[in-house]
């Protein structure tokens, strides 16, 4: 199946407070103002706290309505939030081969245990965050920077389609901001 006619699945691991819910939603409507036929976010909700292992998803494809509303298990691209996550063995078991990476990190993780027919790219969404005080009461704000770095490896959107939904979701007030830690994102990860 061609990469138009599928549906692209992406998970998202990050701990209470990290922002991947948002990341998730706002990763479709990125997608859908790209020109995607069909965008839906998956997140999973329960009583979760600040600092614990938090899932969410997305689906969407060019060419075809998406008629699936469960969880990801095959994900296409996997954006790990925290690199601590990779010690949960269910976490882990999601990295197939085929599966493209996406890891908040400011250098190279241990890959000694992932399939070796991966792609891994890194970006130290929180070292930008740090910098450029992007930050709430808990810590980094992680969700913009890690979607600023899925653009640029996936090239499914661009910064001027972030900048688009950006101000649409927070405002005017907050778009520089935001666009300041999208942009070091998309300009900085790497493939390790």
């Amino acid at each position: 199946m061609s990469e138009e006619q599928k549906i692209v699945e992406i998970s998202m691991h990050c701990r209470g407070g990290q922002t991947c819910i948002t990341a998730s939603q706002l990763l479709t409507e990125m997608a859908f103002e790209e020109g995607f036929k069909d965008t839906i976010a998956i997140p999973i909700i329960g009583a979760e706290r600040r600092g614990a292992p938090i899932q969410a998803f997305a689906k969407i494809s060019k060419s075809k309505s998406i008629k699936t509303y469960d969880s990801v298990v095959n994900p296409d691209y996997i954006l790990l939030f925290d690199t601590s996550l990779l010690d949960i063995p269910k976490i882990k078991e999601t990295i197939k081969e085929g599966t493209t990476l996406i890891v908040n990190s400011p250098e190279s993780i241990d890959t000694t245990d992932l399939p070796k027919n991966i792609k891994i790219f890194i970006v130290d969404a929180t070292g930008i965050c740090i910098q450029r005080n992007f930050m709430h009461s808990s810590g980094p704000i992680l969700n913009i920077p890690m979607l600023g770095a899925f653009g640029k490896v996936t090239g499914y959107y661009d910064l001027n389609i972030m900048e688009k939904v950006i101000k649409k979701e927070f405002g005017e007030g907050r778009l520089e901001k935001n666009m300041r830690v999208a942009k070091d994102a998309f300009e900085t990860v790497r493939e390790v």
